[in-house]
Order: structure tokens, then C-alpha cells, then sequence
């Protein structure tokens, strides 16, 4: 069956899906504060032999935090939909339902850039008076003007063919 044949069957025009990818430097990192948390408790058990064994039992807490954070940055994801009745948004584990914004409420799309610190806070949604900024770690934008006045800023990296997709529906 070909492409064309599935998106018109489910009402789907254009799909990104965009995952956390730095999981791995968060891993090296917690990998590497548990290491001096354990060695900074054995250091203390070596000089005071008769300190509680409660200590020991402190060295996991660390690992069980990082554990659940990790599996939470496992599950970071945003999908972005144009469909026939409008775009499609959702944050993952933030948002479990998707953000609709209909085609009459969307005024405009154009590509845009990202700012020079982007990439270092890169995974969160930030939510302003008359605009929200879905980040996800690209460089590449789309801005999205509404006929209420406010603004989406959303990372894509496939801008072109969010823009296109927006303005084949806009059309229709």
C-alpha cells in the first residue's frame, strides 16, 4: 500500500517524531556522581571503621533517582501531526493527549531560526502571554502565527515539509 493510500486513510499528512537523544551523556554523568558518592562513602568507612552501616544503604538512593530520571528521559518525545482537520501537537511525558490548533485558526507558518543557546536547554515547553515554544533540541523552526494574536515556535527538523504540509491544508 503507498503512502499516499495510508494518509489519506487515517487523516494524516504529514508525522515527526522527535526523542530525547542525549541519554546517553546523562547516563555518563549519573554514572560518574554515583562513583564519587560510593567512593566518598568507602573513603569514610576506611577512616572510621565503626561509622553505621546505614551509609551503605545512602549509596543506592542516588542510583534509584537516577534510575527513575533516566527512565523518564527514555520517554521524552514530540510528535508533530498535520492532519485534515488541523495540526496536531504533543510533549511526552508532559502532554498525553495531543494540542489541536484547526486550520482557520492558523494564520501563517514560516521557517525561523533558533537562538545561539538553544542547544543547551533544549527539552522543554515554554509557555508565554501570546506565544509557546516547543523545544526539542533543533536548530530549525517553524513559527506559527494564529488569528488570535499568538504564536507557536516549534522544532522540527523537517521544517519544509511541516510549512508545505500546513499550506497544501490551508488551501483545501
Amino acid at each position: 500500500m503507498g503512502m499516499s493510500a495510508i494518509q489519506s486513510e487515517n487523516g494524516l499528512i504529514f508525522q515527526e517524531k522527535q526523542y530525547f537523544d542525549k541519554w546517553m551523556q546523562f547516563f555518563a554523568l549519573a554514572g560518574l556522581m554515583m562513583m564519587i558518592n560510593v567512593g566518598t562513602l568507602l573513603s569514610i568507612f576506611y577512616i572510621v571503621p565503626e561509622a553505621p552501616s546505614v551509609l551503605l544503604i545512602l549509596a543506592g538512593i542516588p542510583v534509584l533517582v537516577f534510575a527513575i530520571i533516566g527512565f523518564l528521559f527514555s520517554k521524552m518525545e514530540m510528535t508533530t501531526e498535520v492532519r485534515h482537520d488541523g495540526l496536531h501537537i504533543r510533549y511526552r511525558p508532559t502532554q498525553r493527549i495531543f494540542r489541536h490548533f484547526p486550520f482557520d485558526l492558523i494564520e501563517s507558518s514560516q521557517r525561523s531560526k533558533g537562538g545561539l543557546l538553544d542547544g543547551i536547554n533544549n527539552w522543554r515547553i515554554r509557555r508565554y502571554p501570546n506565544k509557546t515554544i516547543y523545544q526539542c533540541g533543533s536548530h530549525e523552526k517553524v513559527l506559527i502565527k494564529l488569528t488570535n494574536g499568538k504564536s507557536l515556535l516549534i522544532d522540527s527538523n523537517r521544517p519544509d515539509e511541516l510549512i508545505a504540509a500546513i499550506s497544501s491544508m490551508k488551501k483545501m
